[in-house]
């Protein structure tokens, strides 16, 4: 590697290629050599300027980053991958337990230096970034229902079904599609944790949302609509996370 680590910015959104540029000025040892707004102009990018680093924002229109990183396995490439996201519970798990790293947006100066300190070390370390086994463990689907603490033993669920869920201070009450309201004796964390999949949103402090139930989302009222079974609930949001979710659907 160079003396100036070299960094490519794949981001559908502007304002935060534009920020992460703006940050990225500041951060001593390193050269921005472009930045991509899909996969197709990533890779126009990548075989151009041969970057050391890559911040990668994970969900993206048409071909998302994980399409990225397998056609980046598929052709022999191992830049540092460093993914960026504004959800905490997507794919997280399986990059946590890798030696890749991430972070949430909206990106913070001290999170973004830490970043690059940790790629630099493990650089330095010698320590490879494993495309081929991170592509495994997140097309792995893994167990289908997902156990669940109860006062009286468990209960296993698919989180597919599963449409909202509220806390109740450490316990949670889960909303199933069927129209069943099931309680856990796991806090609402917890059931985050288990529940990893890309459809689940955290809406706030106290209820985690499938996505794919969503049908309506009020920004006057701070107010995001969940439909069903021919049944509805309307749930409360705060403003700023209806950011995060629009961003989510652009």
């Amino acid at each position: 590697m160079n003396d100036l680590l070299k960094i490519l910015i794949v981001d559908d959104e502007p304002e935060a290629r534009e920020l992460l540029k703006y940050m990225l000025q500041e951060e001593p040892g390193v050269i921005l050599v472009g930045m991509a707004g899909n996969v197709d102009e990533a890779f126009e990018l990548l075989h151009k300027e041969r970057p050391d680093l890559i911040f990668l924002d994970i969900q993206m229109p048409d071909k998302d980053g994980f399409q990225f990183i397998e056609q980046i396995n598929l052709e022999g490439v191992s830049p540092g991958i460093i993914f960026v996201t504004a959800f905490e519970n997507y794919a997280i798990q399986a990059i946590r337990n890798s030696v890749f790293d991430y972070i949430l947006k909206p990106i913070h100066r001290e999170e973004l230096t830490s970043a690059i300190a940790r790629f630099k070390t493990r650089v330095k370390n010698s320590q490879q970034q494993d495309l081929t086994q991170l592509i495994e463990v997140l097309r792995d689907p893994g167990p289908g229902k997902v156990k669940l603490n109860t006062r009286s033993g468990y209960i296993l669920i698919n989180p597919v079904e599963v449409v909202y869920c509220k806390a109740d201070g450490n316990y949670t009450h889960i909303q199933m599609e069927n129209g069943n309201r099931e309680f856990t004796t796991q806090n609402l964390g917890t059931i985050e944790d288990l529940l990893k999949t890309g459809s689940f949103f955290r809406a706030s402090r106290s209820y985690l949302v499938n996505l794919q139930f969503l049908s309506r989302v009020d920004r006057k009222s701070c107010q995001c609509v969940l439909e069903f079974s021919g049944d509805s609930c309307s749930i409360k949001i705060p403003s700023q996370k209806i950011k995060l979710l629009e961003a989510s659907f652009s």
